[in-house]
């Protein structure tokens, strides 16, 4: 899950990589808090969560829900669904966006895409779609 960040305002910019690992240790507090440190303030910063594996596809054991609901202190609600087969969807792009808001972020402030990488193989490169057949995706951001 790509997430890019800027306070016009400061003159400050983050580019994060958040797959689920990352996300459950909490790396946007760290970016978030290193762009404070830097004279952005919460309020100002905008962020932009990009296209990722949805919802719809990242299928999932328990860790990934437990770690999430721990990463979120609890706040959960609509970002997980349960199947019959034991495995869970998980919908780490809206618990990314929860976590800004938690770390401060204004509401209207995150934009959040809605496309699946899985889903548009066409378009994106899927570490999933492709059975772990490495390829390349990139996000920027540029400080003008």
């Amino acid at each position: 899950v790509p997430v890019l960040m800027h306070d016009e305002k400061a003159g400050v910019i983050a580019a994060v990589h958040c797959g689920w690992k990352s996300s459950v240790k909490d790396i946007l507090s760290v970016a978030v808090c290193k762009m404070l440190s830097l004279g952005a303030s919460a309020e100002n910063i905008h962020a932009a969560i990009g296209a990722s594996i949805g919802p719809c596809c990242f299928e999932c054991d328990d860790d990934v829900p437990d770690a999430v609901t721990k990463y979120l202190g609890g706040d959960t609600d609509g970002l997980f669904e349960r199947r019959e087969n034991g495995k869970t969807f998980v919908d780490l792009k809206n618990a990314n966006r929860r976590r800004l808001l938690q770390l401060g972020l204004r509401d209207e402030n995150i934009d959040v895409s809605t496309e699946c990488t899985m889903c548009l193989p066409e378009k994106y490169w899927s570490h999933r779609a492709t059975n772990g057949v490495r390829g390349s995706m990139a996000a920027m951001i540029v400080l003008d």
